[in-house]
């Protein structure tokens, strides 16, 4: 009798303490940050790890990083996760959701550097007769 009301007790305690604390994770929650003109949006968004830098001058640059998504502006020429997205035009809102990238409301697809990233063909072999 007496441990069921010590563990009565504890349970009570701890409901207490938890009240005034809430924490709420979300699977669909996003992060925001406007990066220059552009507003930034990244579903899901990761509150623990976010950061956000810019340089200015004669080439501004902007870099948000939202758990693993990094979005970079530098030039207007946008990049998530190290692959080019093309240009934006000043004011263009991102959004990044669950990897899909849209600017002002229209999808994205990476846009491949021709030389950079085509399959390199590999060396005939030489036979002798």
């Amino acid at each position: 009798m007496k441990l069921h009301r010590h563990l009565l007790i504890v349970c009570l305690c701890l409901l207490v303490s938890g009240a005034g604390c809430t924490v709420n994770f979300s699977v669909n929650a996003e992060r925001e940050e406007d990066l220059g003109s552009h507003h930034v949006i990244i579903r899901p968004g990761d509150t623990m790890t976010t950061t956000t830098e810019a340089t200015f001058g004669d080439e501004a640059t902007y870099e948000f990083t939202c758990g693993d998504v990094k979005v970079r502006i530098e030039n207007e020429a946008l990049s998530v996760n190290g692959k080019s997205y093309g240009m934006l035009e000043p004011g263009q809102e991102v959004i990044v959701d669950h990897g899909t990238v849209s600017v002002a409301g229209e999808v994205r697809q990476p846009v491949v550097d021709s030389q950079a990233d085509a399959p390199q063909a590999e060396p005939a072999e030489s036979q002798a007769d």
